[in-house]
């Protein structure tokens, strides 16, 4: 079992991940609506991802049972800053895609639109959840806009629609602390038998695309990484993302997203 990963930093500084001995995760944290940061400068969509990864690398409990506790955790750290948790804009959050290995399987848990690609001996890959767009409905706006050359379209879109962050727990999961999200965790166990790859990577990854009704490009996802690794996947949407800093041609909320990835390679 070989372990590659990248971590490469955008804008907003809230991703990280873990690797451990034989469980490994990626953590995207979302800075609350009304914003937080601690004394030492992290904003608390970091602080969020990183109570996941700290409780995710006990790696003494199914994993269930550890988002359940880091979901805990985040709660218990807001309320010891005297967050007004009642409040949905006040809430820190992070996604989460974890996969544990054993001998002949691999346990799996993912909340929200961090991602667990397996690619398999014979070529033919699969999403352990492919319901993870919650942000579809924002892009055609935003889309719309970009048409038109707008300047500044994400401080126009909460104008025009609401704010994601008030559906999580909702429509979508995300760990916030709110007893809710247990709904919309997903998690599993599969055989490991005919695995080649498997990739846990946040959103940040994932390849820009023009029309954000279309789904994701992971044809074009995997050549790539079957043709480089994660490093070549990396660099094919840096490239795309250099040349529109607008974010018109490709709708997304920021040029440079953070990106935390961790490929397991069987082969």
């Amino acid at each position: 079992m070989k372990i590659s990963y990248i971590f490469d930093e955008g804008s907003s500084k809230e991703d990280t991940y873990l690797i451990g001995k034989n469980v490994f995760g990626v953590f995207d944290g979302a800075n609350s609506v009304k914003r937080f940061f601690d004394k030492s400068g992290r904003s608390d969509g970091l602080i969020a991802a990183e109570i996941a990864r700290d409780e995710f690398s006990k790696n003494n409990k199914t994993l269930k049972e550890h988002a359940l506790a880091a979901n805990k955790n985040i709660l218990m750290s807001m309320k010891m800053e005297s967050m007004d948790v009642s409040d949905k804009l006040n809430l820190w959050s992070t996604t989460a895609a974890v996969v544990r290995i054993k001998q002949k399987t691999f346990e799996w848990l993912q909340v929200s639109d961090s991602l667990i690609l397996v690619i398999y001996k014979n070529g033919k890959f699969k999403l352990m959840v492919d319901d993870y767009n919650h942000d579809k409905k924002a892009m055609a706006v935003w889309k719309k806009l970009a048409m038109k050359k707008t300047k500044n379209i994400k401080n126009i879109i909460w104008e025009k629609t609401p704010h994601t962050r008030l559906r999580a727990n909702k429509t979508f999961g995300l760990l916030t602390g709110e007893k809710e999200f247990v709904k919309f965790i997903h998690s599993g166990t599969e055989s490991l038998e005919n695995v080649k790859h498997i990739i846990i990577f946040t959103d940040g990854l994932l390849i820009p695309k023009k029309d954000p009704s279309e789904p994701d490009d992971f044809d074009t996802f995997v050549k790539l990484y079957l043709g480089g690794g994660l490093k070549k996947v990396l660099k094919h949407v840096r490239d795309l993302e250099r040349n529109d800093p607008e974010c018109w041609k490709y709708p997304r909320y920021k040029q440079y997203d953070d990106v935390a990835a961790i490929s397991i390679d069987f082969s």
